[in-house]
């Protein structure tokens, strides 16, 4: 799971499900890591979401963080949403996305084992 490194929003949201991932399904980065500089694909470089790699593939956004939330106990729930149309999640995320600064501010930093962080 890749993130936006310097959002609060980001960190927290990194910490809640690393919180709840039981079966340590989820590494994490930042997506200026040297990972996501090595691995994102051109048309997501400039990406400032959530980016979820799995099964050799990546998802953004709501796509992502739905995707993100079916895989933790008792979240499961949450993939009644998959039911709705991606750009109705997507006007949702955005909206979020563009006050999260403002909202949560900038700098708190998630900490983690070493061994769920990828550099």
């Amino acid at each position: 799971m890749l993130f936006d490194g310097p959002c609060t929003l980001c960190n927290k949201s990194v910490q809640w499900i690393f919180k709840r991932d039981r079966d340590n399904l989820f590494l994490f980065a930042s997506l200026k890591s040297e990972w996501a500089q090595a691995h994102l694909p051109k048309e997501l470089e400039s990406e400032n979401s959530v980016v979820l790699f799995q099964d050799d593939k990546f998802y953004t956004r709501s796509e992502a963080v739905l995707l993100i939330l079916a895989q933790l106990p008792r979240y499961k729930w949450t993939r009644i949403f998959g039911y709705l149309p991606s750009w109705s999640l997507d006007v949702v995320y955005k909206l979020i996305a563009k006050v999260r600064y403002r909202i949560f501010g900038k700098g708190f930093c998630a900490v983690l084992p070493e061994e769920r962080i990828i550099k």
